[in-house]
């Protein structure tokens, strides 16, 4: 046996871990060029289709290779069909609208085409936009058309506009009137469509890409009318039914006094119909012009109370008692809460004709009891007399005797102000009232004013109030001095267009006053009658100063024959008094103090004389206070 020995670096053994890793590394070394080199190629495209669509991209069928944003604008511009051709015609039950594509601002989205073609290749990284580079000359990228359907303005208004167009709105049943009578309308249910329906249907027709016209059928809405003819008859009927004829009729009314009618005009006036607080659509009744109808009412149903009257007997004295009567007064509150209640009952269906009033009863101040018990004790306590000359001046007594009669029999109530003017009656000719004298602007005139010499009336009983202790009021002395009346005590009335001059005195005792006035030839006396009053009055004797003596003139009048003389103002002489009247009731106390301060002017005198020598001895006669034949002149009235 041979033995070789080899030596020991030959005999290592042989390994397969080398191999290996050089394949591995030969590998990963080629996959490293392959994607530099891919990385340079996209990088040399991109450089060279800088700003441009790569090759093989399209857009809707249309090739944009090489061409910049503006020139593949304008390309698919070209070549892409219009989207804006074409409509959509919308029907909803018998009525159809028609949209065009270009009002609702369908159109080709150019931009974003364009902006997806120019970033094919454009990722952002370099390896996969490589291979999209080598894909694009083997496979070229098509692109989708891509669609603006419609302006989101536009579509709002123009889904309002047809939904408007092709909807029926329900009608609502309506009561009208004509005169007095009610009548209710026809109703009619409505087709809706909703604004927002036809905004998705043309948003869903709008949305494709073919540009052919489109038919959309929508189901419109059945829509019940608030107001069904149903009701509104009711509601006629009811409003019918509360504007019948409605009696008022008047609590304790007169014998023969009638019930007041409110019509059915006025009724129905109050009625209308809208909403209420309990329905959209009713029936409202106007309570305040009800609320005014009945104020109106007031001036016939209110009735002032009557005090019970104590009569005068015809020979002098007191008569019996003339009864009282209550009075009345609308209580307007109540009375229209009344009538709304019973209109609401008629409106329910309750058939009422006639409702009463509601009033307040005022009793008199003077019950016909008060003054039944009143009566026996009633007694005159104070009396004035005026004497005076029948004549011209105060028409022959009449207009001094028929306003006493007026005055006689005036009963005054506690309280209750007694005015001159407001107790006689009308100063007319046909009542027998004359033309007669009267003081004018400081001088005494004849025959033009109607009731001259009224003031010896409203003198007499201005003292007999005075003397029975009575408040006092208005008072006005006259314009000069005349003695037949107390010196500063007389009361002149008179009424001059607007301008009144009154005499007024107060009964502010606790019992009825009666007064009596009685009117003769050439005299007038007013009686106070009433409880005895336990007053005592004084009045001071005149204090005068001031005294102006008055002179008389003559003066020549052509219209006068001769020797004859006319009287056409008397003298009297001017001067101030005062004097003052103090009440005192039973235990001493002053209740009334009236101070009366009385300026009387001068008026000089006025004689006219004929133009003859003998006017002089006229007028010397005339200042020895005689007159002559044909004067015809009485002292002035006031």
């Amino acid at each position: 046996m041979t033995t070789i020995t080899m030596p020991r670096r030959l005999m290592r053994p042989i390994s397969t871990r080398p191999a290996r890793r050089g394949v591995l590394i030969g590998f990963f070394a080629t996959l490293l060029a392959g994607a530099i080199l891919l990385v340079g190629l996209s990088v040399g495209v991109m450089l060279a289709a800088r700003g441009t669509v790569l090759a093989g991209v399209t857009t809707g069928g249309v090739s944009l290779t090489g061409l910049d944003r503006g020139e593949a604008i304008d390309r698919l511009s070209a070549r892409l069909p219009s989207l804006s051709d074409g409509a959509a015609t919308i029907t909803a039950g018998q009525v159809s609208q028609e949209v065009s594509f270009a009002d609702l601002g369908r159109r080709h989205d150019l931009d974003a085409m364009v902006d997806r073609a120019l970033a094919v290749g454009r990722s952002g990284n370099p390896l996969a936009d490589g291979l999209a580079h080598l894909r694009a000359f083997v496979h070229p990228t098509s692109l989708p058309v891509v669609v603006h359907p419609y302006d989101e303005g536009a579509m709002k208004r123009i889904a309002a506009e047809v939904a408007a167009a092709v909807s029926t709105e329900p009608v609502d049943a309506v009561v009208t009137s004509e005169g007095t009578t009610f009548s209710a309308s026809v109703s009619r249910p409505g087709k809706v469509v909703e604004a927002v329906a036809v905004a998705d249907a043309l948003a869903a027709a709008s949305a494709s890409t073919s540009p052919g016209d489109v038919r959309i059928h929508l189901e419109p809405e059945t829509v019940a009318p608030a107001v069904t003819t149903g009701a509104a008859r009711e509601l006629a009927a009811t409003a019918n039914a509360i504007a019948a004829p409605l009696e008022l009729a008047i609590p304790g009314a007169a014998e023969g006094e009638e019930p007041i009618e409110i019509g059915s005009e006025t009724i129905a006036s109050w009625i209308s119909f809208g909403a209420t607080d309990d329905a959209p659509y009713g029936l409202v009744l106007d309570e305040a012009a009800a609320a005014s109808a009945v104020e109106a009412l007031a001036e016939t149903v209110d009735q002032a109370p009557v005090n019970a009257r104590i009569a005068v007997a015809s020979g002098g004295g007191l008569g019996g008692v003339i009864a009282g009567q209550d009075g009345r007064v609308l209580n307007v509150t109540e009375t229209v809460e009344g009538l709304v209640t019973t209109l609401a009952e008629r409106g329910a269906g309750e058939a009422i004709a006639s409702m009463p009033l509601v009033v307040d009863v005022t009793e008199p101040a003077i019950s016909t009891a008060q003054a039944e018990a009143v009566l026996p004790k009633m007694q005159m306590i104070s009396s004035w007399t005026t004497y005076y000359v029948p004549g011209e001046g105060n028409a022959w007594g009449n207009n001094i005797n028929i306003p006493a009669r007026d005055i006689d029999g005036k009963n005054l109530a506690p309280g209750e102000w007694f005015s001159f003017w407001d107790s006689v009656g009308p100063i007319t000719e046909e009542r027998g009232f004359g033309y007669g004298g009267a003081i004018i602007n400081g001088r005494s005139t004849q025959g033009v004013a109607i009731g001259g010499g009224i003031c010896s009336t409203s003198t007499t009983i201005f003292n007999a109030a005075l003397r029975a202790g009575l408040e006092m009021g208005e008072r006005r002395n006259h314009y000069y001095y005349i003695d037949r009346y107390p010196d500063g005590l007389d009361a002149t009335v008179s009424i001059f267009d607007n301008w009144v001059t009154d005499m007024t005195f107060r009964n502010d005792t606790d019992n009825p006053i009666v007064i009596r006035g009685f009117g003769g030839n050439g005299f007038v006396t007013f009686q106070v009658w009433s409880v005895p009053l336990d007053r005592r009055v004084v009045i001071t004797d005149p204090v005068t100063s001031n005294h102006r003596a008055a002179v008389d003139t003559t003066v020549v009048d052509a219209s006068l024959a001769p020797g004859t003389s006319k009287r056409i103002e008397y003298p009297h002489d001017g001067h101030d008094v005062s004097r003052t009247r103090f009440v005192y009731d039973a235990a001493g106390n002053l209740i009334h103090r009236n101070d009366y301060f009385s300026a009387y002017k001068t008026v000089n005198g006025i004689v006219h004389v004929g133009p003859s020598p003998a006017a002089e001895e006229t007028a010397a006669a005339a200042d020895d206070g005689g007159a002559t034949a044909g004067d015809g002149v009485v002292p002035p009235e006031g």
